[in-house]
């Protein structure tokens, strides 16, 4: 009796666990299986497997332009939020005063806490205050305020843990400031940076809400799915979300693994 009672008090957790993961992950395992359905409505059982959604959505020039100008953002948000992320960790380490860095660090994670509707509406304003036009400027602008905040917080943590002293003992052997980054700071940190920037590419894919109130006539594969979204769902949709999925999902383990 008491071995059954402790072997109950071992399973229940652990399928208390698997019940949220699996109430987290059915609806992504759904739209999965529904890319593959031979049958236009998305209906159970399966009628059978096929590859023509996928085909279908490539050969759709919208859904092309859409992949395109999100893997466009990804990229620009990846390398400025990455390379502006860095200088800006690496700099808040490098303060004598631990009010002043702690009160920084604060303030260069509140886009992070900040509602993405209100700094969609606000960046929106901004820019039809000074004049510029929505497209796809505007988006990668918002994307790299977005994605800022995790790169800094990646960045941090990995710094936290940086000995200066190695960046006193080359200056002390005649190192300038450019040679010791070149050859000993840049080297060091460089695995956070790719990691990060990853981060900041995979945040970037999946922005909607600022992209929609930036992009004006332009048009992201998150930004394109909600439009064909309002006119019914067919499989093809499944197909381009699950392309980002696997987009999302490369960028994170890659991400992780770095």
């Amino acid at each position: 009796m008491g071995d059954a009672m402790v072997r109950a008090s071992r399973a229940l957790p652990a399928a208390f666990v698997g019940l949220v993961i699996a109430y987290l992950y059915a609806p992504i395992a759904v739209i999965v299986i529904f890319s593959f359905t031979t049958s236009p409505r998305l209906s159970m059982p399966i009628e059978g497997l096929t590859l023509d959604w996928y085909a279908s959505a490539f050969d759709n020039p919208l859904i092309a332009t859409a992949l395109q100008n999100s893997l466009l953002l990804a990229a620009v948000s990846a390398l400025l939020s990455g390379v502006v992320g860095a200088a800006f960790a690496f700099w808040l380490v490098t303060l004598k005063r631990a009010r002043l860095r702690a009160t920084l660090l604060t303030a260069s994670l509140m886009p992070a806490i900040v509602p993405l509707l209100v700094i969609g509406i606000a960046l929106a304003v901004a820019f039809r205050a000074i004049g510029m036009q929505q497209g796809l400027l505007n988006a990668a602008l918002g994307h790299i305020l977005v994605s800022l905040p995790f790169v800094v917080l990646t960045m941090n943590a990995r710094l936290e843990t940086f000995d200066f002293s190695i960046l006193e003992a080359a200056r002390d052997l005649g190192a300038t400031p450019a040679r010791a980054f070149r050859d000993i700071t840049f080297p060091l940190i460089r695995p956070s940076v790719i990691g990060a920037a990853m981060l900041a590419a995979a945040l970037s894919l999946d922005e909607f809400v600022v992209t929609w109130f930036n992009v004006g006539n332009q048009q992201t594969v998150p930004v394109l799915v909600w439009g064909l979204m309002r006119r019914g769902i067919d499989p093809s949709i499944n197909a381009i979300a699950t392309i980002l999925l696997g987009l999302l999902v490369c960028l994170v383990i890659a991400s992780n693994i770095i």
